[in-house]
């Protein structure tokens, strides 16, 4: 069988399984599975075990051999596992983020409207685990030969720190290549580093007695809310300012007021264009001169450092050539008791480090009353564009789509930084629900989508690219050349 008679049968096998791909997806979307460290008995909660179990059980179900590694993952294999062959990884997951307020959709009960679907989850990642699945599954239906074995992983954990895939790590031997489909075609080669840090006031609120937004640390913040103890003076000034102010409104109860301040949220990783409620809470609160003098410092201060998405007012903009400029976004905001603190999660160039990024922020809180906290780093991954494995993944994207695109740097993060030679690789094809209002529809966002027919394609690419990796391992092992 020649290669384009190949084509023609995956393509025709993928479409006539559409209605699979819809079901199965379903299923997964239906268990709320927010990564809850240690709840329930299970390392990440029992939502997360649960769905663990049934994509393993979807797995088996077509013929795999499957592993749960105590609840942290799972595997799923084909081939024979001989020694010497070689091992391609697909690695998605199946954690979400808290799905937030907005909704014109269930989050929970997928909903198919002109072609997309909307659920949480929908791009970031359960479309990714089904893309895996139906891969191996076409591979192994079609008796498309392959002498590497394949795998597929099943995480839990990726949206709050990926213990999961460092566990992996710890305990197997790493795929020759690996490809994470939790972003867009065609290939990212670098990802940037993840900074987070909490900035905790040295002083504490003397009349805020309540200051809190955010929902997780990769999601810019749609609300946020400060109670204050109210003198009739700070109302009626409050109440003043917030006329015709879309974004603020108040809720007064006897001697305290609300104040709840509106945004726009998004992924950490793309602030650009996003209204962050913290800031906007914060540049609200600091104009209120009948509040406490020290609390309205602390409130300018939160406001600066949230008041940009390149990091200035906090000494961190940065850039470098591969991946542009340093972002940063506050996550956050909470109260250790009386003391305030903000999160700030920063993305930093793929050719820095965290000590260059700490070194300037000190410098930057020295002497204004802050100091960082519970500081939290995640290295870049950068491999050069020219790499092989790039270029071979790029090529059978162009060559299967007609698309151009070439491959690129993201300023957010994938189990590819905690893999070898690995890369994220769609399963996103760029395709958008625009019929939807601004703030609704990209991953962590309200009413999250992602193309059905998208989907479908993006198993094609990946039954075509483990095929071509397949040829690449070959050939590798055939002339003994090392790879760079």
């Amino acid at each position: 069988m020649d290669r384009q008679e190949l084509i023609g049968r995956i393509d025709q096998y993928i479409h006539a399984h559409r209605n699979d791909v819809v079901e199965d997806l379903k299923k997964l979307v239906r268990i709320p599975s927010v990564s809850r460290e240690d709840e329930d008995g299970k390392p990440f909660g029992m939502e997360c075990a649960k769905v663990l179990a049934l994509a393993l059980e979807m797995a088996k179900e077509r013929g795999f051999y499957v592993n749960n590694h105590e609840d942290w993952y799972g595997t799923a294999c084909y081939g024979n596992n001989q020694p010497g062959r070689g091992l391609i990884g697909i690695f998605s997951h199946l954690d979400v983020v808290e799905a937030g307020e907005g909704w014109t959709y269930d989050p929970w009960e997928p909903t198919e409207v002109n072609g997309f679907f909307f659920f949480l989850g929908a791009g970031d990642n359960k479309s990714g685990a089904i893309i895996g699945l139906y891969t191996m599954q076409v591979l192994k239906e079609l008796n498309i030969p392959l002498k590497s074995n394949v795998m597929l992983y099943f995480g839990t954990n990726e949206e709050k720190g990926m213990k999961d895939a460092e566990r992996f790590a710890k305990e197997h031997i790493m795929p020759d290549y690996s490809m994470v489909p939790d972003l867009f075609f065609p290939v990212c080669y670098g990802e940037k580093g993840n900074y987070k840090v909490k900035i905790q006031s040295k002083v504490g609120f003397r009349q805020i007695t309540r200051f809190h937004s955010g929902t997780a640390d990769n999601v810019i913040p749609a609300k946020a809310e400060a109670e204050i103890h109210c003198t009739e003076a700070l109302y009626e000034q409050a109440a003043d300012m917030a006329q015709g102010n879309d974004n603020i409104t108040l809720q007064r109860a006897g001697r305290s007021l609300t104040v709840i301040a509106r945004g726009t949220g998004g992924h950490s990783a793309m602030p650009q264009g996003k209204i962050n409620a913290i800031q906007v809470l914060t540049a609200f609160l600091k104009e209120l001169t009948t509040l406490d003098p020290q609390d309205r410092r602390i409130c300018e201060a939160f406001a600066d450092f949230s008041g940009d998405c390149d990091g200035t007012a906090l000494g961190i903009a940065i850039s470098d050539e591969p991946s542009g400029a340093l972002v940063c976004s506050a996550v956050r905001a909470d109260m250790d008791g009386l003391i305030p603190e903000v999160m700030i999660s920063s993305r930093y160039p793929v050719t820095d480090c965290r000590e260059r990024i700490e070194s300037a922020l000190l410098a930057a809180l020295h002497g204004r009353g802050f100091e960082l906290k519970d500081i939290v780093n995640s290295d870049p991954l950068y491999i050069s564009k020219d790499d092989p494995f790039v270029q071979r993944l790029t090529k059978v994207y162009q060559e299967t789509t007609g698309n151009d695109r070439e491959p690129y740097v993201i300023d957010g993060g994938t189990y590819a930084r905690k893999l070898k030679h690995a890369v994220g690789f769609g399963g996103g094809t760029g395709i958008r629900a625009d019929f939807l209002p601004e703030g609704h529809g990209a991953v962590h966002q309200p009413d999250e989508a992602r193309s059905i027919d998208g989907i479908l394609e993006a198993i094609k690419i990946y039954v075509l690219s483990v095929m071509e990796i397949d040829q690449m391992i070959q050939e590798e092992q055939e002339t003994e050349a090392p790879r760079q």
